[in-house]
């Protein structure tokens, strides 16, 4: 079970000063056991409450009530899929308890126990598995809102002076803006995936494009917005239905003018493409600017349209060969594009010892006159080098520059391969401290006006080993490794995030979680840094001590710099820094590594390891290498 307190005596460890604010939240926790959800204030709160759909989430406002930290996500397990603490805006702290795809809760038996007018609890019933409805914009007269609008009811011992906050439902996706592309528009949306019905009117001059279940920005409400590209003269936006919700896009077009096709990109916002477009033509979105319409971000990531019927990858026959017309970047930088004639299937691996990326396709050749990218002292890698390995192989060598990161080999297309190429993240100096360490992070209240905040923040996986039926090593006294890992990982992150660092953990909770989710989690949130925390063991040998870690790729840097740390404020043995092909690390894109804080087969230190005072030691130390790794590299 894990408890969250924010204690004065905890932030000294760092030296600055938090402004001080009129109500706080102090203390909050989900016992998964009891299915509750805790909370508690330092001053007297009314929640506000509602339930979402598609997929569920419980969602508790907490007005005047301030963090003072950034958004904290817990992973569950279950059902249950994690638990969101963090500040919408200067006035409100949210707490958001979200669900698998496919449950449920009944509204009904969400009961609220309020002790006092500063501790609350939420009592959550037994999710339910549930068959999501097919319904229509005007859905039948019998047919019954999944989450009604009612209050919730109280619990048999509520306080009659805590009013319990009433359920309110709503869309689960918001449809935020829109973009303009060289070849179409994407909608960016907020949510989950969206359901799409694409029409057009008998007299061919509206397409109108319904996503379901979903509601519009406010910016967006009744917009008109001008076009006068690909024969669309302006598209309007329309709030229909009361539920489900549905949020219409309209595209007027000329009665001459091609079909449209709606679909989900592979990051879940929508694509609006004209018939006739080919996935493999997409690219072309990402790498032409456009010069005209609205004033609107370029589209940055590869999608794939959804064709109507499924289509099977075809696999190049064994006597022909896929020819490499192209190897070029795209989308400012972030991207290599592979493209050839025929169907491919690349590999591809880190060469540790020449620091340089290889791709091997086989059954392909070199074009007589193939185009390569054009690089200049700002390009992403400072060399490609295309070779004809024999007769039926090519190698392509990619040299990344300073700092640059060489993220996931996607298959866009049968004929097209993009390379993510991963740039350091930009911070804006907000003087901090941790220790003897000062860090310019960002400043979360006065973000830098031509910079995203989203894009200001570095990202740190903090990956506590084992958990759940995997116990890891059993230590002298009955100890447990799972939990030392946990205990020394979430403080940790704590400290990371005080420090403007953005932290996402790979578990938050006593449960299981593979290697591979682990790795694919780094990946899809961008991961800046890959910490993973462990407790050693070995049979027979009660003597053995120290400290240990681990690196294999591009880590040992990071490695080293966490090890010192450690060594240099924390009473541990040295057993040094190694090499290893830990599955967490040798899969990782981004410098990885794995720190053993000591060994539980030893009685000394697994005594040391199970006292509190020493892992939060250990997790100050861990921070601090980190911090130190991060001003020197970024």
């Amino acid at each position: 079970m894990r408890y969250y307190w924010l204690l004065p005596s905890f932030l000294s460890l760092f030296l600055f000063s938090s402004p001080a604010v009129a109500a706080k939240l102090v203390f909050w926790r989900f016992d998964a056991n009891q299915n509750r959800l805790d909370f508690k204030t330092d001053a007297g709160v009314q929640p506000k409450v509602q339930l979402l759909a598609n997929p569920t989430r419980l969602i508790v406002d907490l007005p005047g009530i301030n963090i003072q930290r950034p958004t904290v996500t817990q992973t569950l397990g279950g059902a249950m899929r994690s638990l969101r603490v963090g500040q919408v805006d200067d006035k409100t702290t949210r707490l958001v308890l979200e669900l698998n795809q496919g449950y449920t809760l009944d509204s009904q038996k969400v009961l609220f126990r309020g002790a006092s007018p500063i501790q609350w609890s939420v009592q959550i019933p037994k999710p339910q598995r549930v068959q999501l409805p097919d319904v229509s914009v005007n859905p039948p007269e019998n047919y019954s809102p999944q989450f009604p609008a009612s209050p919730l009811p109280l619990a048999n011992n509520q306080s009659r002076s805590q009013t319990p906050p009433a359920i309110a439902q709503v869309a689960a996706i918001e449809v935020q803006n829109l973009q303009l592309t060289r070849e179409g528009f994407f909608i960016r949306i907020n949510g989950g995936k969206p359901g799409l019905r694409v029409t057009r009117s008998s007299d061919r001059r509206t397409i109108n494009i319904d996503i379901e279940n979903a509601t519009l920005a406010s910016n967006l409400l009744a917009s008109n917005l001008p076009i006068n590209r690909y024969g669309v003269s302006n598209i309007q936006f329309t709030q229909l239905g009361t539920y489900p919700r549905v949020a219409r896009v309209t595209l007027n077009v000329n009665e001459n003018s091609p079909n449209w096709q709606a679909s989900v990109s592979n990051l879940g916002d929508i694509v609006i493409l004209p018939d006739g477009i080919r996935a493999s033509q997409i690219d072309n979105t990402l790498s032409r600017p456009v010069s005209q319409g609205p004033s609107v971000p370029q589209v940055s990531i590869p999608v794939t349209p959804v064709s109507p019927v499924p289509t099977v990858p075809t696999q190049p026959r064994a006597n022909q060969l896929a020819t490499i017309e192209s190897v070029e970047l795209a989308s400012s930088g972030t991207l290599l594009l592979i493209r050839a004639d025929r169907p491919v299937r690349p590999k591809s691996f880190w060469d540790r010892v020449a620091g340089v990326y290889r791709i091997t396709i086989d059954s392909a050749q070199l074009a007589n006159r193939v185009k390569d990218p054009q690089l200049d002292a700002n390009s992403p890698v400072l060399r490609v080098r295309l070779q004809q390995q024999g007769s039926r192989n090519v190698e392509i060598v990619v040299q990344p520059a300073a700092g640059v990161q060489i993220g996931e080999l996607n298959q866009i297309s049968d004929q097209l391969v993009a390379l993510q190429l991963l740039r350091p993240r930009p911070v804006t100096p907000a003087p901090s401290s941790i220790g003897s360490v000062v860090l310019s992070v960002p400043n979360p209240d006065n973000p830098s006006p031509d910079l995203p905040r989203a894009n200001r923040r570095l990202v740190v996986i903090v990956d506590p080993g084992h958990g759940g039926k995997d116990s890891g090593a059993p230590g002298v006294g009955g100890i447990l490794e799972k939990h030392i890992n946990l205990s020394i990982s979430q403080q940790v992150a704590t400290l990371l995030e005080q420090q403007g660092i953005k932290v996402v953990m790979t578990r938050n909770g006593d449960y299981f979680v593979d290697l591979a989710p682990r790795v694919e989690m780094a990946a899809r949130v961008g991961a800046d840094l890959f910490v993973s925390i462990h407790a050693n063991s070995i049979d027979n040998r009660p003597d053995v001590n120290g400290l240990e870690t681990y690196h294999y790729g591009g880590g040992e840097r990071l490695a080293r710099t966490i090890h010192n740390s450690i060594l240099q404020s924390v009473d541990v043995g040295n057993r040094g820094v190694r090499r290893a092909r830990f599955y967490v690390l040798r899969r990782s894109s981004m410098p990885a590594t794995l720190v053993e804080v000591g060994f539980v087969s030893n009685a000394q230190e697994s005594r040391k390891l199970a006292n509190p005072a020493y892992q939060r030691q250990m997790a100050t130390a861990i921070a601090r290498g980190i911090l130190q790794y991060i001003q020197q590299n970024f």
